[in-house]
């Protein structure tokens, strides 16, 4: 009831509770300039500045993209702060991982690649590494029958610095890279890449690249197994693909930029299966100034 309150006193009309969890409640809401909208209120301690400024680097001129939730205003109201974000009508990529009878037909799951690697190849080039992709934090929304993704949830998303080359361990474990989780070498916006690689594959077969019960038998497994190939990765450029992202030596694994140019994108199939509706929105992101 606080939280409807401090909306509607702000012009902010709430209309249903989108979800909730530890740092904060998010509402669908409707705002007089900004239309529909969601909503995220929370409490000033688990307000995390990362996150904002993170939003702000991704909203410059020229730097704006389709795949990345846009964030639109944040405003502390003595013990809360209401920050308003763009809304994604549809479920997460985690609803989809979830369902083992849905399966995406080859033209969708590449689609869908293709954003979220649009979407990161972004994020890097503002000089940011999200740390924490997985299903839950990639939305969906429809727009004229077509679903678009939503790269969401910058909260642990750090700023790379001229030189700087660590990056500490946080995020999801089965969705982290592996010199995240066993610390061989100096960890790179390349972690990023291996975490889409995983949400990828968990679309494709609803299971995670790498099967452990905790972080120790997880460091085992990167030291002494390799991903094998899932009988439902039966497309042989999707796996040569994916197994190029999930490359456990960053070093050799790909960038965004570079994954964006394998054939699994360039292939003759996958230009006929793009729509123009879709090459359009991606050449939107594209033509950004970056």
């Amino acid at each position: 009831m606080e939280d409807l309150q401090l909306l509607n006193q702000n012009g902010i009309e709430s209309i249903k509770t989108l979800g909730q969890g530890a740092f904060g409640r998010v509402y669908l809401s409707y705002h007089n300039e900004l239309g529909i909208i969601a909503a995220k209120v929370m409490k000033i301690e688990k307000f995390d500045k990362r996150e904002w400024d993170a939003a702000g680097a991704l909203s410059k001129p020229g730097f704006v993209c389709p795949f990345i939730m846009k964030y639109l205003l944040a405003r502390q109201f003595q013990n809360e702060v209401v920050i308003l974000m763009e809304y994604a009508n549809a479920k997460s990529l985690d609803s989809i991982v979830k369902d083992k009878t849905q399966y995406l037909t080859s033209a969708t799951y590449r689609a869908l690649s293709k954003q979220i690697l649009e979407g990161i190849r972004m994020v890097h080039a503002v000089g940011l590494i999200h740390r924490d992709i997985k299903p839950e934090n990639i939305m969906m929304h429809s727009a004229n029958g077509n679903i678009i993704v939503k790269i969401a949830d910058f909260g642990l998303a750090k700023v790379m610095l001229a030189g700087q080359m660590g990056v500490t361990s946080y995020g999801t474990p089965l969705n982290m890279a592996p010199e995240l989780v066993v610390r061989t070498v100096m960890a790179t916006n390349k972690v990023d890449i291996y975490s889409v690689g995983t949400v990828l594959f968990q679309l494709a077969t609803h299971e995670y690249p790498i099967k452990a019960m905790n972080v120790p038998d997880l460091q085992s497994k990167i030291k002494n197994s390799r991903i094998d190939r899932h009988p439902a990765l039966k497309d042989d450029l999707q796996w040569d693909f994916l197994s190029k992202l999930l490359e456990f030596d960053p070093n050799k694994r790909l960038s965004a930029e570079q994954a964006l140019q394998h054939p699994y994108f360039t292939s003759p199939q996958a230009l006929a299966e793009i729509t123009p509706e879709i090459i359009q929105i991606t050449q939107n992101g594209v033509n950004s100034n970056i």
